[in-house]
């Protein structure tokens, strides 16, 4: 079993587990200096108890606003995901639209195409009447110029006309003139025959360029048709899209929204933070006096303290060994936790024993709060060593009372400022928290 060091290096008190009060039920007075330590401890114990308190509602509302961050950060990378996965959608999207328009547009060049053959046709086919008509003039002028011939040559005098039949003896020019007549009216037919066939020919052409204007007009209609089908499908893709693009929008809006309220519940986190800080450090000025009066009680009852200088037994037996909350700073509590707690399974009952020797200089039973302790007892070690013990279901010692190492002082309970049954248990030199962990125990 080591020997107590004294001369450790000691932490710097905050908050609650600093509270080492002693009882403010009774008064007890120094008869040489007439200094009510109980009264100033009471004191002192009351206002670090009260800031304490406060402190605890402001962590649990950063808790809960560090919950609301969280999720909302979680939210909003989902959200984030979601509008990513939706603006590759609208930009697949926008790919197949411009496809589709790029498809529309060689109908609409198809169907130019088209019309500009069935105009090349109607021209023709304008030309070709033309061609038609031209040939229909000349053959009827002919026709007429043959007429005419005939006419004059019926009309002449009939003994220059039918020699024969006057018992002309001018056969040659009979026959020169009958040669004559027959020369113009196979020439005239050829002519005319040439003409009619040439008509027939312009009419046949006529009657392809209307098949091929009509195979044309069916080609643009077909062509009209799909590019109406295009247009229709286009359209739905382009009211996809900006039912997509609604989506996005209303999304980005709610991020927006999101990523302001986070940037509110921040700011309310830093402004309970500052809070904290704030009233820890009129902690801090709490405890220095708390030190202080400590010291006070403590020399004013040295003439009664009885120590040995064997070192610590375990507060508890030893199968209780685990620890839940270290000594040092606690992010939980927002400040310095003062001491150690042990916390097992089924603790819950189990004696609580005298670390060492010496004075109980404040005990209390009556369930109260207590600064958060609870039930608690304080044990002056002699040498400005003190041991505290927290939280206790009961306690079964005094103030005034002397204890001897090892005995029973309380049971494991969960009074004052708990969530479970649990010993919070503390080593102060000169009423400064030190890690109980800077000394050596005996497990029994």
């Amino acid at each position: 079993m080591g020997k107590i060091n004294f001369t450790g290096k000691f932490a710097a008190a905050l908050l609650a587990a600093a509270l080492v009060a002693l009882p403010s039920d009774g008064i007890h007075t120094n008869a040489a200096s007439g200094t009510d330590y109980d009264s100033k401890i009471s004191e002192y114990e009351d206002k670090i108890a009260s800031i304490k308190k406060d402190n605890e509602q402001r962590q649990t509302k950063i808790n809960e606003y560090n919950g609301d961050i969280s999720d909302n950060k979680e939210a909003m990378d989902v959200i984030s995901a979601q509008i990513d996965g939706v603006n590759s959608e609208i930009t697949t999207y926008g790919e197949l639209i411009t496809a589709k328009q790029d498809k529309i547009t060689e109908k609409i060049l198809g169907i130019q195409a088209v019309e500009k053959a069935v105009e090349a046709k109607e021209q023709e086919i304008e030309d070709k009447k033309v061609q038609i008509s031209a040939l229909e003039e000349e053959n009827e002028q002919n026709l007429e110029k043959f007429s005419k011939l005939a006419r004059a040559l019926y009309m002449n005098d009939s003994s220059d006309t039918i020699p024969l039949l006057n018992g002309s003896d001018d056969w040659y020019n009979f026959f020169v003139y009958s040669d004559v007549i027959k020369n113009i009216s196979s020439q005239n037919l050829k002519f005319m025959n040439d003409l009619l066939a040439s008509i027939h020919e312009q009419e046949s052409m006529i009657e392809e360029l209307n098949g091929d204007i009509d195979k044309l007009q069916q080609d643009k209609a077909a062509l009209k048709e799909e590019q109406q089908q295009l247009e229709a499908e286009k359209q739905d893709l382009e009211n996809e899209k900006a039912e997509l693009q609604t989506h996005v929008d209303e999304q980005t809006a709610n991020l927006y929204n999101i990523a302001a309220q986070n940037q509110q519940l921040t700011d309310k986190v830093n402004s309970l933070k500052y809070q904290i800080d704030a009233s820890n450090e009129e902690v801090e000025e709490l405890n220095a006096a708390l030190e202080k009066a400590i010291r006070e009680k403590q020399a004013a009852n040295s003439g009664q303290v009885v120590y040995s200088t064997d070192g610590f037994r375990w507060p508890l037996d030893k199968q209780f060994q685990l620890i839940t909350t270290y000594f040092g700073y606690d992010g939980w509590r927002g400040g310095n936790h003062y001491g150690i707690d042990v916390g097992n399974a089924g603790i819950g009952g189990n004696n609580i024993y005298a670390a060492q020797s010496g004075t109980v200089i404040t005990a209390f039973n009556d369930g109260g709060y207590h600064g958060g302790f609870g039930n608690y007892v304080v044990i002056d070690h002699g040498n400005g060593v003190s041991t505290l013990y927290a939280h206790c279901r009961s306690t079964v010692v005094v103030e005034g009372q002397k204890v001897n190492k090892g005995d029973v002082i309380g049971y494991v309970g969960t009074t004052g400022w708990s969530t479970g049954n649990h010993l919070h248990f503390e080593v102060r030199i000169n009423g400064v928290s030190t890690n109980p962990f800077n000394y050596g125990y005996e497990y029994i």
